[in-house]
């Protein structure tokens, strides 16, 4: 009787002890799979008003790029993030998707949607007000928040036209089996030389930011309908109503460098994305004359910070 009566009072003291640090605890709250939620912190000012690049955010690893301190019970593996926040410059967990936490969702082939507690879709149900509006312009060209501009709930940022048969603007271009950037680079693809013909493979279904590096580095390129390639950014509304403009670059490992980018197993298709920003207060509203602090570079992969000597021009 002992042997059955025990385990019965030590499994049900341990339930009452539960419930008493979940009741007793100044809020941090467990759930059943031990995450453990944050309490929310004030915003710092240091984000404000300079340029922070991205390297190597991963929507498709896991959570394991998450920095979290290590007196925090650690998440779970399993759960996927394809959330970032402008305003914090990290990954938000999943868990948060119905909260203020974050300001962008990124999924393959340059998918991205701005946090919109007001429009069905991801994220839909909080206070959240994000929204964000792709600009057939360059990124170092947007000074301001245009006035009267319209920004889209929760947004698009997507496949451009300039790659498909759509009528639909966004931050990428996919060039299918060919490559109609660098069309020099897939002339062998049918070659019966395996190494050309691999070659020529690498640079086929190739996903390109529409990037100012880009046009500087193919300033003749063309899209897929022929005409001349236009470049692309974006305005966003961040979840708390603050604003940024943004800019994709890459979508490859490690490679910036539009003339190096191709695909391999070290630089999967859409398995790095890169990109940079700048957040202003809602109030400003100005990008170009207000830039006070030094750029920043945040590796994601590798969980460094590089804050540069100077700001930029």
């Amino acid at each position: 009787m002992k042997a059955i009566c025990i385990p019965i009072i030590k499994k049900l003291t341990a339930m009452i002890f539960g419930s008493i640090l979940f009741l007793s605890s100044c809020g941090e709250v467990y759930d059943l799979n031990a995450f453990e939620w944050e309490p929310e912190t004030p915003l710092n000012d240091s984000v404000f008003n300079r340029e922070i690049t991205v390297l190597n955010f991963q929507p498709f690893e896991g959570v394991e790029n998450i920095q979290q301190p290590s007196d925090r019970s650690p998440l779970d593996a399993e759960q996927p993030s394809t959330l970032f926040s402008l305003e914090r410059f990290s990954r938000i967990h999943d868990a948060y998707t119905v909260s203020e936490r974050w300001d962008l969702s990124i999924g393959g082939f340059g998918d991205i949607t701005a946090n919109s507690g007001s429009a069905r879709g991801i994220g839909y149900g909080s206070n959240a007000v994000g929204g964000l509006v792709v600009l057939d312009t360059f990124y170092s060209k947007i000074m301001d928040v245009p006035a009267g501009i319209i920004l889209e709930v929760p947004g698009y940022g997507g496949l451009d036209a300039q790659g498909t048969m759509s009528t639909r603007i966004g931050t990428t271009v996919y060039t299918y089996g060919g490559n109609f950037i660098r069309p020099d680079k897939v002339i062998n693809r049918d070659s019966p030389d395996p190494v050309l013909a691999e070659e020529a493979r690498m640079y086929s279904h190739m996903l390109y930011a529409l990037s100012e590096e880009l046009l500087r580095t193919f300033p003749n390129a063309k899209n897929i309908h022929g005409g001349p390639l236009r470049p692309r950014a974006m305005i966003v509304r961040t979840a708390r109503g603050n604003y940024a403009k943004v800019e994709m670059l890459s979508y490859y490992h490690d490679i910036l460098d539009p003339e190096l980018m191709r695909r391999g197993l070290e630089n999967f298709l859409v398995g790095s994305v890169s990109f940079r920003y700048m957040v202003i207060k809602a109030e400003e509203l100005r990008f170009g004359f207000v830039e006070r602090r030094p750029p920043l570079t945040i590796d994601m992969t590798r969980g460094t910070k590089i804050i540069s000597d100077s700001l930029s021009n």
